[in-house]
């Protein structure tokens, strides 16, 4: 038998309420030659349950059972066992549209790309999904103008959905989804690297479900850290492959965003906490974490470089 097309990566875990939505949608594409992986990541609640309902016999479905370890070993656990020249990676609580297999799947064949990505609607509630208006024109990009858009944060973001990857980026070059926050930001300008075009289509094909608070408004100082860490980690890989200066002056433009961000949340955990004493010294840690960032560089030979210093907790 051979090898489908596509491989479907799923990630499960505590989202009961989404699974099937999320799996109908799948089940619904148009795009027959598919395979799909549901990664049981030891959800403790009845999301695997109601899977298997939903799956109901489709041969083309393969539950995993692991371990929990959190989204990014999911992911790695489900990419080390597809079997598609192609990969998509969906998250469990979001769902898709009938065509979207087929569209992005088409752009990468058509335009001879190695990966593709397309716009995405932000569900809110069931009466208020709205498109984001945000993301580069239809077209094929070159790698050096599509990397250079996505490190800037520009029209371009690194979510690891949306997207369909030729597998051999992942596999041919061992990268793996770091187990950290703001997983995706450090891994997906990794992947794009090692793509000769990319294909962008302008149709709103992914749906965000938006569970809970915004990013920022749940941000810590465990995510402040790994924020930062994302940039040091691209910057490590870029300084690795020699291609470092072709991309500095977007990551000095990504670091001046990143470290505003940052400056809203490092304040927001101090009044969280109700004590100021060392809020000057955590703004200061910041803006020097990213000026070493720019000037200095990590100075690492691991993948993952660690930081020089951190941000303390209030």
């Amino acid at each position: 038998m051979s090898a489908p097309k596509v491989s479907v990566i799923v990630p499960v875990y505590n989202v009961e309420k989404y699974i099937a939505r999320c799996i109908r949608s799948i089940k619904k594409q148009t795009f027959k030659d598919f395979e799909v992986l549901i990664i049981d990541d030891g959800s403790p609640d009845k999301s695997i349950d109601i899977a298997v309902k939903v799956i109901d016999g489709d041969e083309r479905f393969t539950v995993y059972h692991k371990e929990n370890g959190g989204l990014s070993d999911a992911r790695n656990y489900g990419i080390e066992r597809a079997k598609g020249e192609y990969i998509v990676l969906i998250d469990s609580d979001d769902y898709i549209d009938s065509d979207y297999i087929r569209l992005l799947y088409n752009e990468c064949i058509l335009s001879g790309a190695d990966m593709s990505m397309c716009r995405y609607k932000m569900h809110f509630t069931d009466d208020i999904i709205l498109p984001v208006p945000v993301g580069k024109k239809a077209g094929t990009l070159s790698r050096d103008k599509a990397l250079d858009t996505l490190i800037r944060d520009n029209n371009m973001q690194s979510f690891a959905w949306n997207k369909m990857y030729k597998r051999s980026l992942f596999t041919d070059y061992d990268i793996k989804y770091p187990v950290m926050y703001f997983e995706d930001v450090a891994t997906t300008p990794r992947v794009m690297f090692h793509a000769d075009k990319i294909a962008v289509s302008e149709k709103y094909l992914y749906c965000y479900v938006r569970r809970g608070g915004s990013i920022l408004s749940t941000m810590n100082v465990k995510k402040i850290n790994d924020y930062i860490l994302s940039y040091y980690i691209i910057r490590n890989f870029l300084e690795k492959n020699g291609s470092f200066e072709k991309f500095a002056a977007a990551l000095r433009c990504v670091s001046c965003k990143v470290s505003l961000i940052n400056v809203y949340s490092i304040l927001r955990e101090h009044v969280l906490a109700g004590n100021f004493k060392d809020a000057g010294k955590n703004l200061l840690t910041n803006f020097r974490l990213f000026l070493r960032l720019n000037c200095q560089g990590t100075g690492s030979d691991e993948d993952i470089p660690p930081l020089p210093e951190k941000i303390k907790q209030p």
